[in-house]
């Protein structure tokens, strides 16, 4: 039996309805994080918000055409043409709403350098001016979804997906780079291999590889026209914004790489200290000294990495610690 289109919607939609539900709980988490910080929200926090939102309006509006369409067959009302223009212009949206979010927190971690932020940025809108000019027409067409009827869709619609795609491309190389580069900064103190898994697992999910994959898949079905991409379409959609709150959650629970390296740093200096306490016979003041002496020295290495000025440290989603 050939895979058609309508069966892989529906099965698209239910795995839709099983990402939301891993997004509500990874938002939930968030939600909480953020009310125990009791802090003013940042400018990331209303970007996280805002996809939520359109996250769950996006995939209430997809069931609703799925729903019309498995029980009415061809025989659609022409509201549904608009309705799926709405969804896929959310879709686009909300791609580029996450492109947004990783690029403003590369950027942080990288010291707020310039030359980080523009080209990805340049990208990041070219892929949503040139999506949107594809799914405002689907709007023309009652059954868009079902067919192609214009010719320009597909190719404009791949350039669309290929350009967010080098987005991502870039935003992980940089903060894969810089998670090594840190990595590289405390390594001779990882002496056990869950530390090294800690590692691991930043740069799987704070480099945003996961989406990185999903849209790869997304673009190649997409490109060669298999009806798999309506299977997919629904899920990686929520994945944009499933994957910018898991590494915001990841920041609030102090597990970021920048968290674990200054966690590593601080337990290397005071074992250090301790040592030579012990052998002075002045453990008191010996670990006050040593301990000074950390600061003085961690202070001076973020100020090297663009994460501390005068006497704030800046964190991951673009707040500042005195």
């Amino acid at each position: 039996m050939p895979f058609e289109y309508e069966g892989a919607a529906f099965i698209g939609t239910i795995l839709s309805y099983l990402f939301l539900g891993v997004y509500i709980t990874v938002f939930g988490l968030y939600v909480q994080i953020t009310r125990v910080k009791k802090s003013s929200l940042a400018v990331a926090d209303y970007g996280l918000i805002i996809l939520f939102v359109l996250t769950v309006t996006t995939v209430v509006l997809d069931t609703l055409q799925q729903f019309y369409t498995l029980r009415r067959g061809p025989d659609l009302p022409p509201w549904i043409g608009r309705v799926n223009s709405a969804t896929s212009s959310l879709s686009i949206t909300l791609d580029f709403l996450s492109q947004v979010i990783l690029i403003f927190r590369c950027w942080n971690v990288w010291g707020r350098v310039v030359w980080v932020a523009i080209p990805p940025s340049l990208l990041a809108l070219a892929s949503w001016v040139c999506g949107l000019t594809v799914t405002i027409d689907l709007a023309t067409v009652q059954d868009a979804f079902l067919r192609t009827a214009r010719d320009w869709w597909v190719p404009l619609g791949a350039t669309s997906m290929g350009l967010s795609l080098g987005v991502n491309t870039m935003v992980s190389a940089l903060m894969i780079s810089r998670i090594w580069y840190v990595y590289n900064q405390s390594k001779v103190s990882l002496d056990q291999a869950e530390s090294r898994l800690s590692w691991v697992a930043s740069i799987l999910l704070e480099s945003a590889i996961a989406l990185f994959a999903a849209q790869l898949v997304y673009l190649v079905l997409y490109k060669i026209g298999h009806p798999a991409f309506a299977l997919v379409a629904g899920p990686v959609t929520i994945v944009y914004g499933l994957n910018c709150t898991a590494i915001m959650v990841r920041v609030g629970m102090n597990q970021s790489y920048e968290s674990m390296a200054a966690s590593t740093a601080a337990h290397t200096s005071i074992g250090f200290a301790s040592q030579l306490s012990h052998k002075s016979g002045t453990q008191g003041s010996g670990m006050t000294e040593s301990t000074a002496q950390w600061e003085t020295d961690s202070q001076d290495k973020l100020r090297k990495r663009g994460l501390f000025h005068n006497g704030t440290e800046t964190t991951l989603d673009g707040d500042r610690r005195v």
